[in-house]
């Protein structure tokens, strides 16, 4: 991981979008057409190109030509870098932008026309360090493919971050200063970097925002480039490395408590369902040994009926819950 990777050039009221790439010339003028879009200017939007082996650099230059004006409210950079992973492609971005606020947004997705306004203005009211809003997810086609993923009702803190996290990449605005106190993304990660990232400014104590519009919407595609799309026991180590990183960071932080520990194995025995139904056992028992003494008992009961009792006594228990009236308070 590296540290604040940040310019000291700090322009008032520019928005840095900074979105890394790779083989994405099929979708990556969409997502730049709704960074161009939105109605909050001054703005600027630099591509970190990850190594793309596609036409992706044709794309995104031409795009770039035609869209950036000297002096004008709206600028484009191109760049590129050898296969390094998003992380790094992020740090890139972030030692060449000069905004005021930092926008992290994937090449597949698309931010609603009004989100940097609405944001922009919301830091601001909330003199906080992050705004978080909500995602429609979609298709390849741009389709909506289910209902909005809400993070303003999930659980906020630290404590209950790893096993609610309450916020995904292009989610979040940030402010600059917030950016410099957390510091760089970890480049060592290969997936869940974002998990790692957004717990990190938790736990430093950079004040967050919550607001309940759905101001972009996510893809949900099956291109060979995502990450999404490699097995599992691929990823175990950045995330199982991630996992523990996290804990290791509420130590320093002294945030570290015993419900941080049981969030921290609800999420562990998550990806162990992952990998036990992936059929990859010894991946799965290391996720399982680590999740299990960080759980509460009562977490451990819960998950241990449901790996032994039959689907349809869950279903009626579930029901049966549903139907009971909550205490009144």
């Amino acid at each position: 991981m590296k540290g604040s990777l940040l310019i000291e050039v700090c322009v008032p009221d520019l928005v840095s979008v900074i979105v890394p790439t790779y083989n994405r010339a099929h979708l990556i003028e969409q997502t730049l057409d709704s960074v161009y879009q939105q109605t909050h200017r001054p703005l600027e939007v630099i591509v970190v190109d990850d190594g793309s082996t596609d036409n992706t650099v044709e794309v995104v230059r031409r795009w770039v030509a035609g869209r950036t004006k000297p002096d004008g409210p709206f600028r484009a950079t191109y760049l590129c870098q050898r296969r390094r992973g998003p992380s790094a492609a992020r740090n890139y971005g972030l030692a060449q932008c000069r905004g005021a606020y930092i926008q992290f947004l994937d090449s597949d997705d698309m931010l609603h026309r009004e989100k940097l306004a609405v944001q922009v203005s919301t830091l601001r009211e909330q003199e906080a360090g992050f705004c978080v809003c909500n995602y429609q997810p979609v298709d390849g086609e741009g389709r909506d493919t289910g209902p909005v993923v809400e993070f303003h009702t999930r659980a906020h803190a630290v404590a209950e971050f790893p096993a609610a996290y309450p916020m995904n990449t292009p989610c979040p605005l940030y402010t600059r200063r917030a950016v410099m106190q957390n510091g760089g993304w970890d480049e060592s990660l290969i997936a869940a970097e974002d998990f790692e990232y957004n717990f990190r400014m938790a736990v430093n104590g950079i004040k967050g925002c919550w607001i309940e519009p759905a101001l972009l919407s996510v893809r949900r595609h099956t291109g060979e480039e995502r990450i999404q799309n490699t097995p599992m026991h691929e990823r175990f180590q950045s995330m199982y490395v991630g996992l523990a990183k996290m804990e290791a960071r509420a130590v320093e932080r002294l945030q570290y408590s015993r419900a941080l520990q049981n969030s921290l194995g609800l999420r562990a025995y998550q990806y162990y369902e992952h990998s036990r139904r992936e059929g990859r056992p010894t991946e799965a028992d290391l996720y399982l040994k680590y999740a299990w003494p960080r759980l509460f008992w009562m977490a451990r009961a819960r998950l241990t009926a449901l790996r032994i009792l039959p689907d349809w006594m869950i279903c009626l228990c579930v029901a049966v819950k549903r139907m009971t009236p909550g205490r009144q308070r």
